[in-house]
């Protein structure tokens, strides 16, 4: 009994903690496509060229259906599998590109606390409605090692909206990540993996890189709970990773999990030992591309390095820094021999002024 009040108390602690951010301001409407004729939108919209954009019909729903017939030279990949040169695969060996959409939310925190204790670092697909309304928890993410990436302002799919639509939600959700962290993001994914040769036009305009996941098999279902249980869940994503594990183990996976709600979080911290426990190492985005610069030139913060992978490239206003953030999320497998890299010798690692700043914002 005692120790039950004792744990509802510090839940509620946390929860209260989690409800007292002070959220940004200035932006558009949460979960709504952002208004295109707004000063900001506009302005971002002379700051690049879309012409030459590929003409192909918007789609229609939310997610939308597959065209049939097919659009020629579309390169859809939700309904025809082409990912052109979208990323689809962790680029390290015998490795789990550890990835969660849709945050932050009131349960992100618990996640944090579990890959904390786990010394793992994960990447963050941000939508950047929730952003603005829990920015510390985004700060939180990069003092403890994580990397982030948009998912959009409202979670809407990508091939439904039209380019000037696109810009907006992209630069919306850049503008909230900055103003929580000063840092411009690199990469990106697209909701329900909503993307086509139209899209990807746009983003690269934007200096996006789309991140896909690796087929129907890594997606692990978490969304789909209660109506799935999260029995179902397991047992589907194990027959995944055993599938992985006695295949050809030259590329790694990138998973679809979420951080939206407690039941994505708690079934995350079951999948995760699983992985672990067939040797399969986990890391971010940025340790899988071996990324030693996995943000945009123009963050306002030093960019997290990645450990044991050399910059090719430097930020032109901000550059790179050493220290050790709040928790060391090393990659982790028990696989001493995976030929991953020495891009899993650690995690991303903040300055340590950096991380004092983020966690007093």
């Amino acid at each position: 009994m005692v120790k039950f009040f004792t744990s509802s108390i510090a839940a509620l602690a946390l929860v209260a903690m989690v409800s007292a951010q002070t959220p940004l301001t200035g932006y558009p409407p949460v979960n709504q496509v952002p208004d295109v004729n707004s000063p900001e939108v506009q302005a971002w919209l002379k700051e690049i060229d879309l012409t030459g954009a590929p003409t192909i019909p918007l789609h229609k729903g939310d997610p939308p259906a597959c065209p049939n017939p097919p659009i020629a030279d579309e390169c859809y990949w939700t309904c025809d599998g082409c990912a052109a040169d979208d990323i689809t695969a962790c680029g390290a060996s015998n490795t789990w590109g550890l990835t969660f959409d849709d945050g932050p939310s009131t349960d992100t925190p618990k996640l944090l606390d579990y890959l904390k204790t786990q010394k793992l670092a994960a990447t963050f697909f941000l939508i950047g409605s929730n952003v603005i309304q829990y920015p510390d928890t985004v700060k939180r993410e990069i003092a403890e090692g994580h990397h982030l990436a948009s998912h959009t302002w409202s979670h809407h799919a990508l091939t439904t909206l039209t380019n000037e639509q696109i810009v907006a939600e992209m630069k919306w959700t850049e503008k909230a990540v900055m103003a929580a962290t000063g840092l411009r993001m690199k990469y990106m994914r697209p909701p329900y993996g909503d993307i086509n040769n139209r899209v990807r036009f746009v983003l690269k305009k934007l200096g996006y890189i789309p991140v896909d996941w690796t087929g129907d098999a890594f997606d692990t279902n978490d969304w789909q709970m209660p109506t799935m249980s999260e029995a179902t869940v397991i047992a589907t994503f194990t027959k995944s990773l055993d599938a992985y594990a006695k295949g050809d183990k030259s590329k790694g996976f990138y998973c679809l999990e979420h951080d939206l709600n407690s039941m994505t979080v708690g079934v995350a911290q079951k999948l995760i030992p699983l992985g672990v426990a067939r040797n399969i190492t986990i890391a971010s985005v940025a340790q899988c591309e071996h990324d030693a610069m996995p943000y945009q030139a123009g963050s306002t913060s030093p960019i997290p390095t990645v450990s044991g992978v050399t910059p090719t490239t430097t930020a032109t206003t901000a550059g790179t820094s050493t220290g050790t953030a709040a928790s060391s999320a090393t990659p982790t497998s028990t696989n001493k021999s995976s030929g991953a890299g020495a891009v899993h010798a650690g995690a991303l690692s903040v300055a340590g002024a950096f991380v004092a700043i983020a966690l007093m914002a």
